[in-house]
């Protein structure tokens, strides 16, 4: 066997490496596109805002005439029966009453963004519901319009949407 002479390798050698950069590289076809399967949203409850400070009210009032319940818009109720609230013919609020309000200016502390309705007697108990929970440090602007309601003091906190 002759051997090559090195000589002529080198040209044969450097013509491939330059056919081999100049060519273009290949492409592969790019996959076919398809349409994406379809997924179906559902909706998702959000999780209630004052859901801890439901739990917190229902265990403080649990075993008392005192409702807590779920609200509209992920909200407590709270509700105290008028006997419990003012005396027959007195417009000053009761001892029971009163210690509700503390509890819910106290939730209202700890939620910033939690406003409240009231629903009380008409007249001058409704208005010292509202004084009540004022001395208690509830901003005025944080309680909605007072509501006519005769047989019970019901205290709805609820949070805006943002």
């Amino acid at each position: 066997m002759q051997a090559m002479n090195l000589p002529h390798w080198i040209p044969l050698l450097a013509t491939l490496v330059l056919a081999g950069c100049a060519s273009s590289p290949t492409v592969l076809p790019a996959p076919a596109r398809t349409a994406p399967t379809p997924t179906l949203a559902v909706p998702q409850a959000a999780p209630p805002l004052l859901a801890a400070e439901k739990h917190w009210l229902e265990d403080l009032f649990r075993d008392t005439p005192v409702t807590v319940a779920a609200a509209p818009d992920a909200g407590v109720r709270v509700q105290v029966p008028l006997k419990y609230s003012f005396d027959p013919g007195q417009d000053l609020v009761k001892p029971p009453l009163a210690a509700v309000l503390d509890k819910v200016a106290a939730s209202l502390r700890r939620q910033p963004r939690a406003q409240l309705r009231v629903a009380a007697p008409a007249g001058v108990r409704a208005e010292n519901v509202r004084q009540q929970l004022l001395k208690r440090g509830v901003a005025a602007v944080r309680i909605a319009p007072l509501v006519a309601r005769g047989d019970a003091v019901e205290l709805q906190m609820w949070v805006p949407p943002v």
